[in-house]
């Protein structure tokens, strides 16, 4: 086993277990406060208006359709066109989409070489993919130094973006932005690229196969598995904790009744004493949330001018 196939292992083996794990402690946390903001994509037959269960008398005691295939086409929008920045920060995202979106291909087209390896340790021919794999990792890694350049420029001279951007920010980005850049630099130094690639896949299984590499073929690897392995200690772990945004904060909307699962989650959360200093709460440091919303609202004195 070569130093490069260790690395590789062991990249795989942190991305896995941290996303595992980080994923584990967030699924574990107490129950998000809701936030009731519609319209939600599940609400079948209901979500194109922004209406939802409340409007049907006795709404708990009916049985609820969610409609699973709108929330699929949220999530699409929303994860392929980034379509919440385009809505709302439309200058951000002519930068983050195509950042994003070059992303998106170079994963694409290094799975599609892992097939072709698959592939040539079967026996079988992978030639078909040759040229697909190489237009779109060409394809994202321009899109990907576009979207760097774009980003890196807003972080710098933009003053929304500039004083609450932090050192981890600017170095994310010129990781990416070195991914992309020797992407780009073996693609158009190296006419067996995609044979080579589905070949280092291939190698990673059975060594044999390794296939002698172009030098900035090690920097692109390098910078890939570096990125990837301290990956998920950062804040762009949105790319999976962002379910639990959307699932558990923006469209949860479960009945609680007595006795379900959902009330043994709240009952500790209710039990907590509230110390909250604002007298609209009425809170002293002894109450907990039951005793407060069960109690009169506290007389507040009017100040006078």
């Amino acid at each position: 086993m070569t130093f490069l196939h260790f690395f590789v292992y062991i990249t795989i083996i942190v991305f896995l277990a941290a996303v595992i794990a980080r994923g584990v402690r967030i699924a574990r946390m107490p129950i998000h406060l809701r936030w009731d903001l519609y319209p939600i994509p599940h609400e079948k037959g209901r979500a194109h208006y922004g209406g939802s269960i409340l409007e049907e008398v006795d709404w708990w005691t009916k049985p609820r359709h969610k409609d699973h295939i709108g929330e699929l086409k949220v999530m699409i929008l929303e994860i392929l066109l980034l379509k919440g920045v385009w809505e709302h920060n439309r200058k951000l995202w002519f930068g983050s989409f195509p950042l994003h979106f070059g992303l998106y291909l170079l994963i694409g087209g290094e799975a599609l070489a892992v097939l072709g390896g698959v592939l040539h340790l079967l026996g079988q021919q992978f030639l078909f993919l040759q040229p697909v794999i190489t237009v779109v990792i060409w394809t994202g890694c321009v899109l990907g130094v576009i979207g760097t350049v774009i980003m890196l420029l807003m972080r710098i001279f933009d003053s929304n973006l500039s004083k609450f951007s932090t050192p981890s920010h600017y170095f994310n980005l010129l990781m990416l932005g070195a991914i992309y850049v020797t992407g780009i630099l073996w693609l158009s130094g190296d006419q067996g690229f995609a044979a080579n690639l589905v070949g280092f896949y291939a190698g990673l299984v059975s060594p044999s196969v390794m296939p002698a590499l172009p030098a900035v073929a090690f920097w692109h690897i390098g910078c890939a598995l570096l990125f990837m392995f301290y990956l998920p200690f950062t804040h762009m772990t949105h790319f999976f904790t962002k379910y639990f945004t959307y699932h558990s904060v923006r469209w949860e909307d479960e009945t609680n009744r007595p006795g379900d699962p959902l009330q043994k989650k709240l009952d500790p959360q209710l039990a907590q004493v509230v110390t909250w200093s604002a007298p609209h709460v009425g809170a002293d440091g002894r109450k907990n949330w039951v005793d407060i919303v069960t109690s009169p609202a506290p007389e507040i004195e009017k100040e006078t001018k």
